[in-house]
């Protein structure tokens, strides 16, 4: 009996195989960061009320249908905590310049070397260094924020390269669910900071308990390189912020509650700072200082402290801007300034420059501000989070710093499709204000770098999968 061979049949079951080997390939070698989410805790259908302080509204927090799953792994450490005993690194300045003859040292990252040695080579008598573009000074080591920046000051400066690199100390909280932030802010700072000083509360804003979301992630390998690691101290911070007083502005007093303790803490484990050292103070995960604005000031002397930020204003995520465009926060200190002007306490920097929290009448010590409408001291993403994560921080926010006019919102329910819309057509929460529509192509500062350079990770921040617009465009 003879049977003929379907080879179009054949092959089409070849393929499908391959496609299942390949599939299950990749489900046994995606790394741990990816395969790994962290659970929050379901929002239930309830009045939302903050305290006895304030009056009760009946709007409804609607629980989504499905929550997410805890993985539970072998845990594992790789960071710093309180009971090491750290010691900051002493860097080598030659490694960020070239001396390309006898008479000019050129800053690396900022001039055109190639273009450089023709132009030497051609002409014996040059002897200045060509930089690439958006980076000035005589070595190119100006990046375009602070050139910008000394111009806006209206002093009179003169950076100088320092003989020897100081050390950059960066601490900041996390109050909430921003993993995936922190998580962008320390791979984008880490050719520059020394030292992350990372404090976590286990308590909301509003005094609630929570888990510690971002410590449960570092037990994760592959969440954090193991080169970050080595430089991130973890500080649990576990003391609950309450206060019967009904005008304390609440917000600005936990904040600087979270930062008072993140530095004094930090401080008394770093054990070799030095007085020229520089601490970068920020509220919280949301914002990402400009890299090279920090690499700037950890090569140079000469510029005016202390330094604030005016950071782009991005909202959901980097798709949007807020109308208000950008935000300034603080702060750049060195280590001396922090001693003798604050008395080694963050809290006793202007509330002014806490955003969200506004105090006018107050005086800014900043003496510069890197950033400006058109190039960016940074980012500030806030309510960057799924809006599942937008649910739950709704609920945690007291009211003095919710963008959400509760007395407007009486009666209504507030679940993911209400959010999703939001994201989607471009509202800012309080459901009024109208967003501006960003896109990445031709835009310099759309996104910090490590986030376009991995979208593939931070989808959900560098498209609007809510927006049909977007959506396709992309």
């Amino acid at each position: 009996m003879y049977y003929r061979v379907d080879f179009k049949l054949c092959m089409l079951w070849i393929l499908l195989v391959l496609q299942v080997l390949l599939v299950i390939y990749y489900l046994l070698m995606a790394p741990a960061s990816y395969v790994f989410e962290y659970s929050t805790p379901t929002p239930k259908e309830h009045e939302f009320s903050l305290s006895s302080n304030y009056k009760p509204y009946s709007v409804k927090f609607v629980a989504p249908s499905i929550a997410k799953a805890v993985s539970r792994r072998k845990e594992w450490q790789g960071y710093l905590t309180e009971a090491d005993r750290v010691i900051l690194p002493n860097i080598v300045l030659s490694s960020y310049f070239v001396k390309l003859n006898n008479e000019s040292v050129c800053f690396v990252p900022g001039t055109d070397i190639g273009y450089t040695k023709k132009q030497h080579a051609d002409h014996m008598d040059h002897t200045k260094c060509e930089c690439k573009r958006g980076w000035h000074g005589k070595d190119c080591g100006q990046p375009e924020v602070i050139w910008r920046a000394f111009i806006a000051s209206r002093q009179k400066i003169s950076p100088r390269r320092r003989r020897k690199p100081r050390r950059i100390i960066h601490g900041f909280p996390i109050t909430g669910l921003e993993t995936t932030l922190a998580e962008i802010k320390l791979h984008e700072l880490s050719h520059v900071v020394d030292c992350f000083v990372v404090g976590e509360s286990n308590h909301t804003a509003t005094g609630h308990f929570k888990p510690f979301y971002f410590k449960q992630k570092l037990h994760k390998k592959g969440f954090i390189s193991e080169d970050i690691r080595h430089k991130l101290l973890y500080i649990p911070l576990t003391n609950s912020l309450r206060s019967n007083n009904k005008g304390l502005n609440y917000s600005s007093t936990y904040s600087k509650s979270l930062r008072q303790q993140l530095w004094q803490r930090g401080q008394a484990t770093l054990t070799n700072l030095r007085s020229d050292d520089l601490y970068i103070d920020s509220t919280d995960a949301y914002e990402i200082t400009n890299p090279k604005a920090l690499l700037f000031f950890k090569l140079y002397d000469g510029w005016p402290l202390p330094v604030a930020f005016r950071l782009r204003w991005s909202a959901y995520g980097f798709f949007w801007q807020h109308p208000k465009r950008t935000i300034i926060t603080p702060g750049a200190y060195t280590i001396g300034i922090m001693e003798d002007l604050f008395r080694s306490n963050p809290s006793r920097i202007p509330g002014y420059l806490i955003p969200g929290v506004e105090e006018p009448g107050e005086r800014s010590v900043y003496e510069l501000v890197v950033g400006d409408l058109n190039h960016y001291g940074g980012w500030y993403c806030s309510w960057c989070l799924e809006p599942n994560d937008i649910l739950t921080m709704l609920q945690w926010a007291p009211h003095d710093n919710s963008p959400i006019d509760w007395d407007r919102m009486s009666g209504k329910k507030i679940d993911i499709t209400y959010v999703e819309d939001l994201v989607g057509t471009g509202l800012w929460l309080d459901g009024v204000t109208a967003l501006i529509r960003k896109s990445q192509h031709g835009d310099l500062y759309f996104a910090p770098d490590y986030v376009a350079n991995n979208t593939w990770k931070y989808d959900f921040l560098y498209t609007n999968f809510y927006s049909k617009l977007d959506y396709y465009n992309n």
